[in-house]
């Protein structure tokens, strides 16, 4: 039954703290300057794309030089110092973080493989780097970000198939049950298709796992009814039919447990211990909740965090207590679940 809800206001959670309200605050007066730059980047591309069709301009690196002059990038920079660095595994592009106290001593034989979000259309190089820079320091593990193929250049399942070759190829160095895979949003996702194509391949699967601020079932549910009609009145977004339409998608069948894992309970009861994250306001929770209550009563190990008053990846704001809170409970569940 649909339920029709009349127009109504949605006040700031009253039980965030003072210190996240002032970080909200400061985060929505700076929305419209980053949405001038994104767009002012675009329509210079297009320019000097007209003047000089031969010049050759590579809009994602032009993106990534803005990204990481914003604020809050150069802030999470200054809080954790961490070395980067572009490496190949299995001929597969990746950046590894490095904290520069060094790895731990009970980490040595540890890796973390982060899957950026993005809508599997972005996110690489910029993303992955709010993703893996805190863990990397607050852990001293270290953390390799796959640049995993994405549309509109490639479909599914390109990327799942770059995930597994980096994981092949650290298999060569490291026990399966001491490597960790985690992701955000789609490469939450992504983290649950490469365990089911594993499986799939008979590869040994890894230690454990986390799913933030998406599952393994399909992307609906009361959480993209409710913030999608929220979008909707704010900024005419159609989100549910957004979500049906990821490009990377596009051909892919949607019921297919390789697209959907939780389309199979034989490869969801597999999956190693997981860690699943969402937040109160993320249009994804229903994802995550579902996720969650389906891998509890097939038997698999789960722990669910959900913060309150905040949105979809709400981590990638590096100024706020619970992005700390995030990065450390990720962290002791590696430490705990890996071997």
């Amino acid at each position: 039954m649909t339920i029709h809800i009349p127009a109504f206001e949605l006040p700031e959670s009253e039980l965030l703290s003072d210190k996240s309200k002032a970080v909200l605050k400061a985060y929505r007066d700076s929305l419209s300057a980053l949405i001038a730059d994104a767009s002012a980047a675009k329509n210079e591309n297009s320019e000097e794309a007209s003047a000089s069709p031969d010049k050759t301009i590579d809009p994602k690196q032009q993106f990534r030089e803005r990204f990481y002059q914003r604020q809050a990038y150069q802030n999470l920079r200054e809080r954790y110092d961490v070395e980067i660095e572009k490496v190949f595994y299995g001929g597969v592009l990746t950046e590894t973080f490095i904290s520069a106290e060094g790895i731990a001593a009970n980490n040595q034989q540890r890796i973390l493989i982060n899957l950026h979000g993005g809508n599997f259309d972005s996110g690489s190089q910029t993303n992955s780097h709010m993703e893996s820079i805190a863990v990397a320091a607050i852990g001293r593990i270290k953390v390799i970000s796959v640049d995993y193929r994405m549309a509109p250049e490639y479909k599914f399942p390109a990327a799942t198939e770059d995930v597994v070759r980096v994981y092949k190829a650290l298999l060569t160095n490291y026990a399966p049950e001491n490597i960790g895979i985690y992701g955000a949003s789609s490469g939450a996702h992504l983290c649950a298709q490469t365990m089911v194509r594993l499986q799939e391949e008979g590869i040994p699967l890894p230690g454990a796992i986390g799913l933030i601020a998406e599952g393994a079932v399909k992307m609906t549910g009361d959480s993209v009814a409710f913030i999608g009609a929220l979008l909707k009145s704010q900024y005419g977004m159609d989100l549910a039919e957004a979500l049906k339409n990821i490009q990377y998608l596009k051909d892919a069948d949607l019921n297919s447990p390789q697209v959907t894992p939780a389309q199979s309970d034989k490869f969801l009861s597999m999956f190693p211990p997981t860690l699943l994250i969402s937040s109160s306001r993320d249009f994804m929770l229903s994802s995550v909740l579902s996720t969650h209550s389906r891998l509890i009563n097939l038997g698999v190990e789960a722990q669910l965090h959900v913060w309150e008053g905040l949105d979809h990846i709400f981590h990638y704001n590096p100024e706020l207590p619970e992005t700390t809170e995030l990065h450390q409970i990720t962290v002791k569940f590696f430490e705990k679940h890996l071997g």
